[in-house]
């Protein structure tokens, strides 16, 4: 069971990955402090003032909520974690944790995904080409770092 709920877990934050492209608007540059998630309206060519404001608002938006959703989610894992260092069978304990972790994974993509569609209805459709291009050469060069 455990092993179950990891794979999907590890399935869901890849997915995750993808969608978050340009979830975190920052100012500085195109990536946000990390450097994982370059802003898309500087690399988006072309953007009306009014895609601009609607996109950072979005991407705010979203970005909230995701970070309310990951505080809940990090509280549930360390929840997990006191559990797991227990000794004997913490499952009665444990396994609605379990639940309620990828309950809550399940709203991150989803937020992630909903964003991702009100972008496309922001951008037109070389915009959204643009996009998906800077975001496939993004993934590509974040995974020859590793």
């Amino acid at each position: 069971m455990k092993r179950i709920v990891l794979l999907a877990l590890v399935s869901l934050f890849a997915f995750q990955c993808t969608l978050s492209y340009a979830q975190n608007p920052r100012h500085g540059g195109p990536h946000d402090r990390q450097g994982r998630h370059p802003d898309i309206t500087k690399i988006v060519s072309n953007l009306s003032d009014a895609q601009k404001e609607k996109l950072e608002t979005l991407m705010e938006a979203s970005r909230q909520r995701v970070d309310k959703l990951r505080r809940q989610q990090q509280a549930v894992r360390d929840s997990i974690a006191l559990y797991m260092d227990r000794d004997g069978n913490q499952s009665k304990k444990l396994y609605p944790l379990f639940d309620r972790e990828a309950k809550l994974q399940v709203e991150i993509s989803r937020e992630m995904y909903n964003t991702k569609v009100r972008i496309d209805e922001v951008l037109t459709k070389e915009q959204r080409q643009q996009f998906r291009q800077a975001s496939k050469e993004h993934r590509k060069h974040k995974n020859k770092k590793k």
